[in-house]
Protein backbone atom coordinates (compact mmCIF):
# COMPACT_ATOMS: atom_id res chain seq x y z
CA UNK A 1 0.00 0.00 0.00
CA UNK A 2 3.02 2.29 0.95
CA UNK A 3 4.26 2.15 -2.24
CA UNK A 4 1.25 2.34 -4.28
CA UNK A 5 0.69 5.66 -2.55
CA UNK A 6 4.29 6.88 -3.77
CA UNK A 7 3.37 5.80 -7.24
CA UNK A 8 -0.10 7.07 -7.33
CA UNK A 9 0.27 10.06 -5.28
CA UNK A 10 3.48 11.34 -5.28
CA UNK A 11 4.03 11.05 -1.38
CA UNK A 12 7.62 10.88 0.41
CA UNK A 13 8.21 6.90 1.28
CA UNK A 14 8.13 7.79 4.92
CA UNK A 15 4.71 10.20 4.68
CA UNK A 16 3.21 6.82 3.03
CA UNK A 17 4.16 4.27 5.57
CA UNK A 18 2.97 6.04 8.57
CA UNK A 19 -0.65 6.84 6.44
CA UNK A 20 -0.30 3.00 6.07
CA UNK A 21 0.49 2.37 9.92
CA UNK A 22 -1.72 5.23 10.87
CA UNK A 23 -5.13 3.60 9.45
CA UNK A 24 -4.55 0.17 9.74
CA UNK A 25 -4.57 1.01 13.73
CA UNK A 26 -7.92 3.27 13.29
CA UNK A 27 -9.49 -0.05 12.02
CA UNK A 28 -9.86 -1.27 15.78
CA UNK A 29 -9.99 2.46 16.99
CA UNK A 30 -13.47 2.97 16.13
CA UNK A 31 -13.67 6.05 18.75
CA UNK A 32 -10.30 7.61 17.50
CA UNK A 33 -11.26 7.16 14.15
CA UNK A 34 -14.63 9.33 14.57
CA UNK A 35 -13.00 12.11 16.38
CA UNK A 36 -10.68 12.44 14.00
CA UNK A 37 -13.21 11.65 11.29
CA UNK A 38 -14.74 15.16 12.82
CA UNK A 39 -12.02 17.13 12.84
CA UNK A 40 -11.16 17.26 16.58
CA UNK A 41 -8.07 15.90 16.69
CA UNK A 42 -5.65 16.91 13.97
CA UNK A 43 -2.66 14.64 11.85
CA UNK A 44 -0.40 14.81 14.11
CA UNK A 45 -1.77 14.34 17.58
CA UNK A 46 -4.01 11.21 15.44
CA UNK A 47 -0.28 10.21 14.67
CA UNK A 48 0.56 10.10 18.27
CA UNK A 49 -2.28 9.10 19.89
CA UNK A 50 -2.36 6.21 17.67
CA UNK A 51 0.93 4.53 19.30
CA UNK A 52 -0.62 3.91 22.52
CA UNK A 53 -4.50 3.47 22.13
CA UNK A 54 -5.81 0.34 22.38
CA UNK A 55 -9.40 -1.27 21.83
CA UNK A 56 -9.59 -1.32 25.71
CA UNK A 57 -8.73 2.39 26.43
CA UNK A 58 -9.73 3.86 22.86
CA UNK A 59 -12.91 5.86 24.23
CA UNK A 60 -10.79 7.25 27.06
CA UNK A 61 -8.15 8.56 24.61
CA UNK A 62 -10.25 9.84 22.29
CA UNK A 63 -11.96 12.23 24.87
CA UNK A 64 -8.85 12.81 26.38
CA UNK A 65 -5.91 13.60 23.02
CA UNK A 66 -8.19 16.63 21.62
CA UNK A 67 -7.10 18.49 24.88
CA UNK A 68 -3.05 17.28 24.64
CA UNK A 69 -0.39 18.93 22.72
CA UNK A 70 1.15 17.03 19.73
CA UNK A 71 4.46 17.15 22.48
CA UNK A 72 2.23 15.59 25.38
CA UNK A 73 0.73 12.93 23.45
CA UNK A 74 4.37 11.77 22.09
CA UNK A 75 5.23 11.83 25.64
CA UNK A 76 2.61 9.67 26.14
CA UNK A 77 3.63 7.33 23.64
CA UNK A 78 7.17 6.77 24.37
CA UNK A 79 6.22 6.19 28.15
CA UNK A 80 3.49 2.86 26.98
CA UNK A 81 6.37 1.81 24.95
CA UNK A 82 8.73 1.66 27.95
CA UNK A 83 6.33 -0.45 29.72
CA UNK A 84 6.94 -3.15 27.81
CA UNK A 85 9.98 -4.99 26.64
CA UNK A 86 11.14 -4.13 23.26
CA UNK A 87 9.61 -6.30 20.19
CA UNK A 88 12.96 -6.75 18.35
CA UNK A 89 10.68 -7.09 15.31
CA UNK A 90 10.61 -3.63 15.50
CA UNK A 91 14.46 -2.78 14.73
CA UNK A 92 15.80 -0.96 11.95
CA UNK A 93 18.31 1.07 10.24
CA UNK A 94 17.89 3.23 7.76
CA UNK A 95 20.27 5.88 5.43
CA UNK A 96 19.88 8.39 2.88
CA UNK A 97 21.74 10.86 0.79
CA UNK A 98 21.23 14.37 1.59
CA UNK A 99 21.98 18.02 -0.23
CA UNK A 100 22.70 16.49 -3.34
CA UNK A 101 24.78 13.64 -1.90
CA UNK A 102 27.11 15.14 -0.17
CA UNK A 103 26.10 13.91 3.28
CA UNK A 104 25.08 10.88 4.38
CA UNK A 105 21.60 10.53 7.48
CA UNK A 106 21.39 7.69 9.41
CA UNK A 107 18.34 6.94 11.25
CA UNK A 108 17.25 3.71 13.37
CA UNK A 109 16.33 2.07 16.80
CA UNK A 110 17.87 -0.86 18.56
CA UNK A 111 16.18 -2.70 21.17
CA UNK A 112 18.28 -2.06 24.93
CA UNK A 113 20.86 -4.53 24.73
CA UNK A 114 21.48 -4.19 20.98
CA UNK A 115 22.07 -0.55 21.56
CA UNK A 116 24.41 -0.48 24.79
CA UNK A 117 26.08 -2.90 22.83
CA UNK A 118 26.95 -0.03 19.69
CA UNK A 119 26.80 2.78 22.12
CA UNK A 120 30.09 0.93 24.18
CA UNK A 121 31.98 -0.15 20.42
CA UNK A 122 31.50 3.53 19.26
CA UNK A 123 32.47 4.94 23.03
CA UNK A 124 35.48 2.79 22.82
CA UNK A 125 36.70 4.22 19.76
CA UNK A 126 35.74 7.62 20.23
CA UNK A 127 37.80 7.84 23.12
CA UNK A 128 40.59 6.50 21.60
CA UNK A 129 40.94 9.12 18.89
CA UNK A 130 43.99 11.09 19.14
CA UNK A 131 44.46 15.07 19.24
CA UNK A 132 43.48 17.25 16.05
CA UNK A 133 47.16 18.46 15.19
CA UNK A 134 45.74 21.43 13.42
CA UNK A 135 44.60 22.73 17.09
CA UNK A 136 46.21 20.47 19.48
CA UNK A 137 42.71 20.20 21.09
CA UNK A 138 40.03 17.00 20.89
CA UNK A 139 37.46 16.94 18.30
CA UNK A 140 34.20 18.02 19.97
CA UNK A 141 32.72 14.08 20.83
CA UNK A 142 29.66 13.95 17.82
CA UNK A 143 32.63 14.51 15.65
CA UNK A 144 34.53 11.60 17.11
CA UNK A 145 31.91 9.60 17.42
CA UNK A 146 31.40 9.86 13.15
CA UNK A 147 35.01 8.91 12.62
CA UNK A 148 34.57 6.20 14.96
CA UNK A 149 31.82 4.75 12.93
CA UNK A 150 33.80 4.81 10.14
CA UNK A 151 36.54 3.23 11.49
CA UNK A 152 34.97 0.10 12.62
CA UNK A 153 33.08 -0.22 9.20
CA UNK A 154 36.10 0.03 7.52
CA UNK A 155 37.56 -2.53 9.50
CA UNK A 156 34.66 -5.10 9.04
CA UNK A 157 35.22 -4.28 5.06
CA UNK A 158 38.95 -4.98 5.17
CA UNK A 159 38.19 -8.48 6.56
CA UNK A 160 35.56 -9.46 4.47
CA UNK A 161 36.42 -12.54 2.21
CA UNK A 162 34.79 -11.54 -0.76
CA UNK A 163 36.74 -8.77 -1.74
CA UNK A 164 35.04 -7.79 -5.13
CA UNK A 165 31.38 -7.47 -3.04
CA UNK A 166 33.06 -5.47 -0.66
CA UNK A 167 34.49 -3.20 -2.78
CA UNK A 168 33.42 0.59 -2.69
CA UNK A 169 32.92 0.94 -6.49
CA UNK A 170 33.60 4.82 -7.40
CA UNK A 171 33.39 5.68 -11.69
CA UNK A 172 35.44 8.58 -12.40
CA UNK A 173 36.86 9.78 -15.86
CA UNK A 174 40.64 9.40 -16.43
CA UNK A 175 40.62 13.54 -16.72
CA UNK A 176 39.59 13.86 -13.40
CA UNK A 177 43.00 11.38 -12.05
CA UNK A 178 45.28 12.86 -14.30
CA UNK A 179 43.81 16.65 -14.06
CA UNK A 180 42.15 16.86 -11.04
CA UNK A 181 39.09 18.18 -13.41
CA UNK A 182 35.32 16.99 -13.06
CA UNK A 183 33.95 14.67 -10.82
CA UNK A 184 33.69 11.32 -9.79
CA UNK A 185 30.73 8.95 -8.35
CA UNK A 186 30.35 6.36 -6.19
CA UNK A 187 28.09 3.60 -7.34
CA UNK A 188 24.86 3.96 -5.64
CA UNK A 189 26.07 6.55 -4.28
CA UNK A 190 27.41 10.07 -3.88
CA UNK A 191 29.47 12.29 -5.86
CA UNK A 192 32.86 13.32 -5.70
CA UNK A 193 35.55 16.08 -6.11
CA UNK A 194 38.46 15.10 -7.97
CA UNK A 195 40.86 15.47 -5.30
CA UNK A 196 38.73 13.15 -3.20
CA UNK A 197 39.02 10.66 -5.74
CA UNK A 198 42.50 10.76 -6.48
CA UNK A 199 43.52 10.19 -3.17
CA UNK A 200 40.88 7.44 -2.83
CA UNK A 201 42.86 5.90 -5.99
CA UNK A 202 46.15 5.74 -3.80
CA UNK A 203 45.67 2.38 -2.78
CA UNK A 204 42.91 1.32 -4.47
CA UNK A 205 42.67 -0.97 -7.42
CA UNK A 206 41.63 0.50 -10.47
CA UNK A 207 40.09 -1.69 -13.26
CA UNK A 208 40.02 0.33 -16.61
CA UNK A 209 37.06 0.10 -18.40
CA UNK A 210 35.85 1.54 -22.02
CA UNK A 211 32.06 2.27 -21.87
CA UNK A 212 31.28 -0.01 -25.02
CA UNK A 213 28.32 -2.12 -25.99
CA UNK A 214 28.79 -5.46 -24.06
CA UNK A 215 29.34 -8.85 -24.92
CA UNK A 216 27.02 -9.16 -27.59
CA UNK A 217 25.76 -12.96 -27.94
CA UNK A 218 28.68 -14.41 -26.49
CA UNK A 219 27.04 -15.35 -23.59
CA UNK A 220 23.64 -14.86 -21.63
CA UNK A 221 25.05 -13.97 -18.24
CA UNK A 222 26.35 -10.11 -17.35
CA UNK A 223 29.63 -9.66 -16.46
CA UNK A 224 30.74 -7.72 -13.70
CA UNK A 225 32.25 -4.87 -15.82
CA UNK A 226 29.25 -4.48 -17.28
CA UNK A 227 26.51 -5.02 -14.77
CA UNK A 228 28.65 -2.24 -13.20
CA UNK A 229 27.75 -0.15 -16.22
CA UNK A 230 24.04 -0.88 -16.14
CA UNK A 231 23.85 -0.41 -12.48
CA UNK A 232 25.76 3.12 -12.81
CA UNK A 233 23.36 4.55 -15.80
CA UNK A 234 19.49 3.15 -14.08
CA UNK A 235 20.66 3.82 -10.51
CA UNK A 236 18.05 1.28 -9.12
CA UNK A 237 14.72 -0.29 -10.49
CA UNK A 238 13.58 1.77 -13.32
CA UNK A 239 9.95 0.91 -13.24
CA UNK A 240 7.89 4.05 -12.25
CA UNK A 241 7.15 5.00 -8.48
CA UNK A 242 9.87 2.45 -7.66
CA UNK A 243 12.43 3.24 -5.39
CA UNK A 244 14.16 0.05 -4.83
CA UNK A 245 17.92 0.15 -5.73
CA UNK A 246 19.40 -3.37 -3.94
CA UNK A 247 18.64 -6.67 -4.79
CA UNK A 248 17.83 -5.56 -8.35
CA UNK A 249 17.84 -7.66 -11.90
CA UNK A 250 19.74 -7.05 -15.19
CA UNK A 251 17.10 -7.79 -17.50
CA UNK A 252 17.04 -8.00 -21.15
CA UNK A 253 14.44 -6.02 -22.49
CA UNK A 254 14.72 -8.11 -26.42
CA UNK A 255 15.19 -11.53 -24.15
CA UNK A 256 18.44 -13.96 -24.54
CA UNK A 257 15.92 -16.61 -26.25
CA UNK A 258 15.16 -14.49 -28.83
CA UNK A 259 18.01 -13.14 -30.19
CA UNK A 260 18.77 -10.37 -27.58
CA UNK A 261 22.38 -9.42 -27.01
CA UNK A 262 23.96 -8.83 -23.64
CA UNK A 263 24.85 -5.44 -24.35
CA UNK A 264 24.27 -1.77 -22.72
CA UNK A 265 21.69 -0.55 -24.68
CA UNK A 266 19.35 -3.93 -24.14
CA UNK A 267 19.42 -4.49 -20.51
CA UNK A 268 17.81 -2.05 -17.89
CA UNK A 269 17.70 -2.99 -13.74
CA UNK A 270 14.61 -4.37 -12.38
CA UNK A 271 13.25 -5.26 -8.67
CA UNK A 272 12.45 -8.96 -8.34
CA UNK A 273 8.90 -7.87 -8.37
CA UNK A 274 8.55 -5.98 -10.90
CA UNK A 275 10.72 -8.56 -12.87
CA UNK A 276 8.38 -11.22 -12.25
CA UNK A 277 5.67 -8.55 -13.51
CA UNK A 278 7.39 -8.40 -16.65
CA UNK A 279 8.06 -12.08 -17.32
CA UNK A 280 4.96 -14.16 -15.47
CA UNK A 281 2.96 -11.13 -15.39
CA UNK A 282 2.53 -10.12 -19.26
CA UNK A 283 3.80 -6.50 -18.85
CA UNK A 284 5.87 -5.07 -22.01
CA UNK A 285 8.57 -2.48 -21.92
CA UNK A 286 9.38 -0.15 -24.41
CA UNK A 287 12.01 2.34 -25.29
CA UNK A 288 15.71 3.00 -25.04
CA UNK A 289 17.14 2.84 -21.66
CA UNK A 290 19.63 5.37 -22.58
CA UNK A 291 16.30 7.39 -22.50
CA UNK A 292 12.98 7.03 -21.30
CA UNK A 293 10.89 3.61 -20.93
CA UNK A 294 7.57 3.07 -21.05
CA UNK A 295 5.44 0.18 -19.52
CA UNK A 296 2.56 -1.10 -21.01
CA UNK A 297 0.01 -3.66 -19.40
CA UNK A 298 -0.81 -6.46 -20.84
CA UNK A 299 -3.48 -5.86 -22.60
CA UNK A 300 -1.72 -2.55 -24.06
CA UNK A 301 -2.84 0.34 -22.42
CA UNK A 302 -0.88 2.75 -20.01
CA UNK A 303 -0.73 2.90 -16.37
CA UNK A 304 -0.79 6.26 -15.34
CA UNK A 305 1.37 7.67 -12.74
CA UNK A 306 1.44 10.69 -10.54
CA UNK A 307 -0.87 12.76 -8.51
CA UNK A 308 -4.79 12.10 -10.19
CA UNK A 309 -5.85 16.05 -11.13
CA UNK A 310 -8.74 17.17 -9.47
CA UNK A 311 -12.36 16.25 -10.93
CA UNK A 312 -13.88 18.93 -12.60
CA UNK A 313 -16.71 19.30 -10.00
CA UNK A 314 -14.14 20.03 -7.37
CA UNK A 315 -12.02 22.35 -9.19
CA UNK A 316 -14.84 24.95 -9.55
CA UNK A 317 -16.04 24.62 -6.09
CA UNK A 318 -12.45 25.03 -4.71
CA UNK A 319 -9.86 26.36 -7.32
CA UNK A 320 -11.84 28.35 -9.31
CA UNK A 321 -13.50 31.02 -7.02
CA UNK A 322 -9.47 31.38 -5.93
CA UNK A 323 -8.64 32.67 -9.06
CA UNK A 324 -7.99 36.71 -9.47
CA UNK A 325 -10.36 38.30 -11.83
CA UNK A 326 -9.36 41.43 -13.79
CA UNK A 327 -11.32 44.57 -13.70
CA UNK A 328 -13.79 45.05 -15.99
CA UNK A 329 -12.71 46.30 -19.52
CA UNK A 330 -13.01 50.57 -20.09
CA UNK A 331 -16.41 51.26 -21.45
Amino acid sequence: MAAWLVAGLGLGRSAAEEWVRVARYLQDLPHLKFAFGEGRLSWDQMRAASRFATPQTDAAVAADAPSRSVSQLERAARHAAADSAPNRAERSLRWWWEQGGRWLRLSGRLPDDDGALVARALERVADAAPRNPATSLFDPYPIRGADALVEILSSRLADDTNADRATLVVHVGIDALVSAQGCAEVEGGPPLDADTARRLACDARVQVAADGKGVGRTTRRVPPWLARQVRHRDKGCRFPGCERTRWVHAHHLVHWAEGGPTDLGNLVLLCSFHHRLVHEGGWRIAGHPDCALTFLRPDGTLPRFGAHPLRPEVRRRIIDPLIPVGPDPPP
